[in-house]
């Protein structure tokens, strides 16, 4: 299991608290839009009434609608890799890392975010540039805060001295992590596979990978 830690004046510019909302509320509107529509069907008058934000409102923040799907999915990769207040909880190495595997792909399979990346790749071929910075930016942002989180349970085992769990090493045995236990099943569900079902596979899916990796970093 994981354990999770636990004013506007008249006239002018809104607060800054204010502005944030707004914002927010924005990046709601178009995210709920894109992940309806896709990037093609979807439309600023649209976001903008799903918002209840006038396009002006939109326009002065984002220069179109490109740039405006880009912020929504920069936020999502945001969301997902944000693994500070994940504690996978077990007896052994082993039980917490499939703990902390179990819950990184349930993350992964939520709809919007499965959703989200669908409207990406279909517009991959169109928008190449923007396509390969949200795929560094969540590879990055990932492999640098599993990282993290690997290095403590690691100091926390007493085995981060060297090896796979060495702190020269740490980022690339996450990236590893990942694509052993992770993208195989998130690539699953973006073919299309019932979510109930490979949620039910995912005690047993994690387990052998994890057994795997632990037997490649020499700790098996």
């Amino acid at each position: 299991m994981i354990a999770l830690k636990r004013a506007h004046s008249k006239g002018g510019r809104p607060p800054l608290e204010r502005a944030g909302e707004v914002e927010e509320r924005i990046l709601d509107a178009a995210q709920e839009v894109f992940v309806r529509r896709g990037f093609e069907g979807a439309s600023v008058d649209e976001i903008a009434q799903t918002a209840r934000a006038g396009k002006p409102t939109i326009y002065a923040r984002y220069a179109n609608k490109e740039s405006l799907f880009e912020a929504v999915m920069a936020r999502q990769v945001a969301r997902n890799t944000q693994f500070e207040n994940l504690v996978p909880q077990g007896r052994s190495l082993q039980a917490r890392l499939v703990n902390l595997g179990i819950a990184l792909i349930e993350r992964t399979l939520d709809g919007e975010t499965i959703g989200l990346m669908r409207s990406g790749i279909a517009e991959a071929e169109r928008f190449p540039d923007l396509t390969r910075r949200i795929n560094e930016m969540a590879r990055k942002r990932a492999a640098a805060n599993l990282a993290k989180l690997l290095g403590e349970l690691a100091r926390e085992e007493g085995i981060a001295a060297r090896g796979a769990f060495s702190p020269d090493r740490i980022t690339d045995t996450a990236r590893i992590f990942l694509d052993l236990v992770l993208f195989a099943m998130l690539f699953s569900r973006l073919l299309g596979e019932d979510v109930k079902a490979l949620k039910k596979e995912l005690p047993a899916y994690v387990r052998q990978r994890v057994e795997f990796f632990l037997e490649a970093c020499g700790r098996g």
